[in-house]
């Protein structure tokens, strides 16, 4: 797992937090991700999916692995242009509604890519079933399941804070962003 650097971040979302990781470093080597993915996938069959959904970013590549361990669809996440943390959904041929969908992301801190891809999905009749994910931060496995009212299947845990970024303590305290680390 990537090694987590502490100090108050940017999290690019409207959330700042505490902890920054670099994951997309695990992608450089998919072998690394084997048994973690075939973990994801154990954790998705549960749920007889459909399709594996991910935010284009690590989710997505982690997503479509799953999906092809599963032999299902794959649907990736899209960010939407001009939201921090939107995220959109292409039209699939003969449509999804009544797909069961399981969402795939790297790592869950505040939860707005995996909740904005089950607005997506919904928004598009889909049933979101669960969440997975390599790394849950903070209180997102309590949050995230919720929230999105679906199982969350984490890989592992680390903890941490987020905040929104207008009620974050630590600019409250006047503490300056810290830059996220050279990848």
């Amino acid at each position: 797992m990537a090694q987590p650097s502490w100090g108050h971040f940017d999290l690019g979302t409207g959330y700042h937090g505490d902890v920054w990781l670099d994951l997309d470093g695990l992608l450089h080597r998919p072998a690394s991700l084997r048994q973690p993915v075939r973990w994801i996938a154990d954790r998705l069959r549960e749920h007889a999916v459909d399709a594996v959904c991910g935010p284009l970013d690590g989710g997505a590549f982690l997503a479509y692995a799953v999906a092809d361990l599963l032999t299902a669809a794959f649907l990736p996440g899209y960010r939407t242009p001009g939201e921090t943390a939107g995220y959109h959904l292409r039209p699939v041929p003969g449509g999804i509604s009544g797909w069961r969908v399981g969402i795939v992301d790297d790592a869950v801190n505040a939860g707005t890519a995996v909740t904005a891809c089950a607005e997506a999905l919904r928004g598009q009749g889909a049933v979101p079933v669960t969440v997975a994910s390599l790394l849950a931060l903070g209180d997102a496995s309590t949050v995230i399941p919720d929230q999105l009212r679906v199982p969350f299947h984490p890989a592992t845990t680390l903890p941490s804070h987020t905040w929104p970024a207008t009620e974050c303590p630590l600019c409250t305290k006047g503490t300056p962003l810290t830059p996220a680390p050279a990848p």
